[in-house]
């Protein structure tokens, strides 16, 4: 989730599209026992390291309010975002529950739909007026209609009742966006930043053909000498794994000074890992690179969670890399098959990464549907890897966390 300066304001935690479908009018036992499953996961894994100063909007149904395991959320960070379903809401039941959030220093907000105001004609816009977020799904709206309801409803605000923050979810392209944006939107999600229009290429002061070169030496086993070599010849690059090695997260008792020491005490697989990621080094990054980077090592974190589980391959460094360069096309501005001309990744990999048969190519697709690209397509690929639903977001929040992490060090 961005905010208007362009920053990674939050992260929503949502069941997926498919599965809210099927429980459309079975909203009772059901629904509350999947909105369980996710307020457990959230508050069992430590969601605060994650979020620090980001915000967790939680989509939960109504009936849902009376679940102890909210009040185990960081309420500084926590926003609950009430789905409306086919079921007749309670106004008066509703309010009480969220008087009581409130008073535990809880946000909330609703999600709204063309088909939600429609069915709760006269007790949804009530309720949304007096929330602090309005989350509206801008699918199913057209432009004067998004217009038309940001007016209505930012114009019968009190003084009393705050800022009313406005979401605009499910943005496909940039004139979507800027229309949120114009409208004053506060926050924006969807595919419009994923996307190749107006795209060019982040800046960075790295030389990504010479990593892409490193990354094939090291596969074809050359001399640790003539990679040493060759990084050495490029100070920035020399600077940079110097700074790493010597980091007090590695830990080491004397620091290195050389670029061939340096390659020994890492090893071939480390160093391949290090120059990765180095591809995914950013300069003045704007909204749209820095979250790219993000989501490109969350999807690598997921990835590598992922390794020996159910029927997906044990290898974590190899899972690791195919989730950073699947998305390496977009970093680059340029064809994955061409890029992967340059680069001696494994032919597993290499199939995969190009759509084609592959025992990585189920893990890969069902990661890229966790970006809510392919929502609809998750059970049949949970299948296909023989994991579950509940592992899914266990560990995709455990990749939130690691990637977060990963973008603090590299900001300091």
């Amino acid at each position: 989730m961005l905010d208007r300066k362009e920053r990674i304001a939050g992260y929503i935690f949502d069941l997926q599209e498919a599965l809210r479908s099927r429980l459309q009018g079975r909203e009772g036992m059901l629904h509350r026992a999947y909105d369980d499953a996710l307020l457990r996961s959230l508050s069992s894994l430590g969601i605060a390291s994650l979020l620090e100063h980001r915000l967790a909007f939680v989509n939960l149904t109504p009936a849902s309010l009376d679940n102890p395991l909210i009040l185990q959320l960081p309420p500084q960070n926590t926003v609950l975002m009430l789905r409306p379903g086919s079921n007749p809401l309670e106004p008066e039941k509703i309010l009480t529950q969220l008087k009581v959030l409130d008073k535990n220093g809880f946000a909330y907000g609703w999600v709204i739909s063309k088909k939600d105001l429609l069915t709760h004609q006269k007790t949804l816009a009530p309720l949304a007026l007096r929330s602090n977020y309005i989350q509206l799904e801008t699918a199913s709206f057209d432009g004067r209609e998004i217009q038309g309801l940001h007016k209505a409803l930012t114009s019968r605000r009190t003084v009393q009742q705050g800022k009313l923050h406005l979401l605009a979810n499910d943005l496909d392209s940039f004139d979507e966006f800027n229309l949120c944006f114009e409208r004053g939107f506060d926050f924006f999600t969807g595919n419009f930043v994923t996307s190749r229009e107006n795209w060019h290429p982040p800046k960075s002061d790295i030389n990504r053909m010479l990593a892409i070169k490193l990354l094939n030496l090291l596969r074809t086993d050359e001399e640790l000498k003539v990679i040493a070599d060759q990084i050495t010849a490029d100070p920035i690059m020399t600077f940079k794994l110097l700074r790493y090695l010597n980091s007090p997260a590695i830990g080491l008792q004397n620091p290195i000074l050389t670029i061939d020491k340096a390659l020994l005490i890492l090893g071939r697989e480390r160093c391949f890992r290090w120059l990765s990621l180095l591809l995914f080094d950013i300069k003045q990054s704007n909204f749209r690179e820095r979250l790219l980077t993000e989501q490109a090592l969350t999807r690598a974190f997921f990835l590598e969670s992922l390794a020996g589980l159910g029927k997906v391959p044990k290898d974590k460094d190899a899972l690791f890399i195919l989730g950073l360069f699947s998305m390496l096309d977009l970093l680059m501005g340029m064809p994955m098959a061409e890029l992967l001309e340059q680069t001696q990744l494994p032919e597993a990999l290499h199939q995969a990464l190009l759509g084609q048969s592959s025992e990585f190519l189920a893990p890969l697709e069902l990661a890229k549907a966790e970006d809510k690209q392919h929502a609809e397509k998750i059970p049949q690929l949970a299948a296909a890897c023989g994991v579950n639903a509940l592992q899914i977001l266990e560990r995709t929040i455990e990749a939130l966390s690691k990637a977060h992490t990963t973008m603090s060090l590299h900001d300091g």
